[in-house]
């Protein structure tokens, strides 16, 4: 009697404050930021009250990411000995139950490796082989971390997947040259953007289909592992993009290849639509000489978080800025030559007409009276 007469003061408690009194719908909007980090960050609040789990359950676009990470595989014990299979599996048939028929963003960031690879098959087996049509093709964006996963299971993995994924729009895959057994990733015709993380020296790209490759408008392309020759065909296989991401996250006591000037070295990436190109951290020289892109209108610079292994500014060659009339400057750098580099960048833009850059940069410019000579317009962000 005395817990439930505790409920009764409870819920009574709850119909006489403010947020008793919020309308359905608005609760709804009050939920609805939380959509991208997944249903699993609201499972205290479904035991709050009936009407919070009616609202949370109801809400289709609150289950429709489904985001497997380390938190999940903690939580649900799959690195143990005996691993619950049955309650991830049904945490993610509710997601895909309560948010069909909307389109799907899947992230699976964390890697099938050491006693998770027997029962990883088991956990994805939700969505890549039910529902009808299977729930894999309501994915708008897959996020993937392919890598360390176990050579016995990789194969059953991907022969799951089906031939075609009609409804990707985004696509994140990495570590994908450790492994040999995703020959082919399925067809996507509404590819826009994609992202590629390397981290490893691999063979020549084999996971794309050609005519999925006119389709996409971004890629980002990041290497965690020294740069190869063998990373500009990757780029190249994506020749019709118009916005390209290089980004460097090598740790900087990672030894450099040294086999990118080597003479018989002579892959090119013709980007004949690239319009903006982003350089994140240290790109080597030679890597930036094979990109190829006669339109290209902007350049953007960051220093990132690798350590720099030369000025993040030489990086650039010169006849890559032909054509270019925005630049965007964000380097964390002290050096004392550092005005030096803007110099060999700002004139040897010959369209130049703005600058997009931080106010130590507006500051450095400032002082240069080369720069005060120019008619450019310097825009602080």
């Amino acid at each position: 009697m005395d817990n439930l007469h505790k409920r009764n003061q409870l819920s009574s408690l709850l119909q006489q404050s403010p947020i008793w009194l919020l309308p359905f719908e608005l609760l709804r909007e009050i939920f609805s930021p939380l959509a991208t980090q997944g249903p699993f960050q609201l499972r205290h609040a479904l035991f709050v009250c009936r009407r919070w789990y009616n609202v949370i359950v109801s809400h289709k676009k609150l289950w429709s990411t489904i985001i497997i990470d380390e938190e999940i595989v903690d939580r649900f014990g799959l690195y143990s000995i005996s691993p619950d299979i049955s309650r991830v599996r049904a945490y993610i048939r509710a997601c895909l139950d309560r948010s069909a028929p909307l389109p799907l963003d899947f992230t699976l960031s964390e890697p099938f490796e050491g006693s998770f690879g027997p029962c990883c098959c088991s956990v994805l087996d939700e969505l890549l082989t039910s529902g009808e049509p299977r729930h894999i093709q309501r994915c708008r964006s897959l996020s993937w971390f392919i890598g360390y996963i176990h050579d016995d299971f990789m194969p059953e993995v991907a022969t799951l997947l089906p031939p075609s994924l009609e409804r990707l729009e985004y696509l994140f895959l990495k570590g994908y040259a450790d492994n040999r057994s995703l020959n082919r990733f399925p067809q996507c015709p509404r590819l826009k953007e994609v992202h590629l993380f390397n981290y490893s020296d691999g063979l020549s790209p084999k996971y794309f289909l050609d005519r999925d490759h006119t389709h996409v408008e971004k890629l980002t392309y990041t290497r965690g592992g020294g740069w190869t020759d063998l990373d500009i065909p990757y780029i190249q296989w994506f020749h019709a993009i118009r916005t390209l991401v290089l980004e460097d996250a090598t740790p900087g006591d990672y030894l450099e290849y040294d086999d990118l000037d080597e003479p018989g070295n002579t892959n090119i990436a013709h980007l004949h639509c690239l319009e903006t190109l982003k350089l994140i951290g240290s790109i080597p020289l030679e890597i930036m000489k094979r990109l190829h892109a006669p339109i290209l209108r902007r350049v953007e610079i960051a220093t990132g978080d690798s350590a720099p292994k030369s000025h993040a500014l030489d990086t650039v060659p010169l006849v890559l800025l032909q054509s270019v009339t925005e630049v965007g400057i964000s380097i964390c750098d002290s050096d004392d030559e550092t005005p030096q580099h803007l110099q060999r960048i700002i004139c040897g833009t010959p369209l130049l007409t703005s600058i997009f850059g931080t106010s130590r940069i507006g500051e450095l410019l400032a002082e240069e009276g080369w720069f005060r000579g120019l008619r450019l317009v310097y825009h602080c962000v």
